[in-house]
C-alpha cells in the first residue's frame, strides 16, 4: 500500500483562522445592527404621533367655531388641552384668538413620542387658522 502525499481538505490552523476573521466581522458589525433597529422603532414612533398630530388637527379644525375656547400651552400639558392618554406619544394644542372680537383662531398642535430616536428629541408641529 502507498500513501498519499497530497490530503485534501483544510487543515486545523486554516478553519481556526477563518473562524477568527469571521468572529471579528461579527463582533464588528453588532452595534450597527443594534443602531438600526433603534432608530426603525423609533421611526414607527414618529409615524404614530405624526398621525396622532393630524388627527387632533382634524378634530380641533371641525369643531364649531364658538365651541373652541381660546388656551393650551404647547410646552405643558393643561387640562383640556392635552393627551397623555397613549404611553407611546404626547399631544398637546394651543388655540388662541385673532383679534378683537374673535373672527379667526390659531390652532398649533404639537405631539412628540415618550421614546426619543437616538440623537435629538423628534416632534410634529402643526399650525392652522380657523375662521368664523
Amino acid at each position: 500500500m502507498t500513501m498519499r502525499s497530497q490530503a485534501r481538505g483544510f487543515t486545523l490552523v486554516e478553519v481556526l483562522l477563518a473562524l477568527a476573521l469571521l468572529f471579528v466581522g461579527v463582533v464588528a458589525a453588532a452595534p450597527m445592527f443594534i443602531f438600526a433597529m433603534k432608530e426603525t422603532a423609533a421611526g414607527a414612533d414618529m409615524g404614530s404621533v405624526g398621525a396622532a398630530a393630524v388627527d387632533r388637527m382634524e378634530l380641533l379644525r371641525a369643531s364649531d367655531f364658538y365651541s373652541l375656547p381660546a388656551g393650551g400651552s404647547l410646552t405643558s400639558n393643561v387640562s383640556g388641552y392635552s393627551d397623555a392618554s397613549n404611553v407611546r406619544y404626547t399631544v398637546r394644542w394651543q388655540i388662541v384668538d385673532n383679534g378683537n372680537p374673535a373672527t379667526m383662531k390659531t390652532i398649533s398642535v404639537r405631539a412628540f413620542a415618550a421614546r426619543q430616536a437616538i440623537g435629538n428629541a423628534k416632534e410634529v408641529i402643526l399650525t392652522s387658522l380657523r375662521a368664523r
